[in-house]
């Protein structure tokens, strides 16, 4: 089955009130609610590429799969690729019990990244 998973994009941008959010950034209230609750079913081109340039991300990064038990496919299915594992909630807390050399570590990590 294939579904939209915002909080997942939620949980890695550091989103702790996604429907503010996104009626900040001009959403209905009610798809905002969809989308707090990933109960879109369906959205048109306009609003998904509006939703990839607010978050910086690509449709597939808000698309999920789960198998269905009643039709199981190869293990090599490309469908298989949008999976996705679970985000880490914990990871402020993480840093925050790291050492400073070890915080200014993944700070040069991530600045050589830009």
């Amino acid at each position: 089955m294939l579904y939209f998973n915002f909080n997942r994009i939620f949980k890695m941008k550091g989103i702790h009130r996604p429907f503010t959010h996104m009626t900040s950034l001009g959403y209905s209230g009610s798809f905002a609610t969809k989308m707090t609750h990933n109960d879109v079913r369906q959205m048109n081109l306009d609003i998904l590429e509006k939703i990839c340039r607010d978050f910086n991300c690509t449709p597939n990064d808000l698309i999920d799969f789960k198998p269905s038990a009643n039709s199981a496919l190869p293990k090599d299915h490309a469908l298989h690729s949008l999976t996705k594992t679970e985000v880490d909630n914990g990871l402020q807390e993480k840093i925050n019990t790291l050492t400073a050399d070890k915080i200014q570590q993944i700070h040069d990590i991530i600045k050589n990244m830009e």
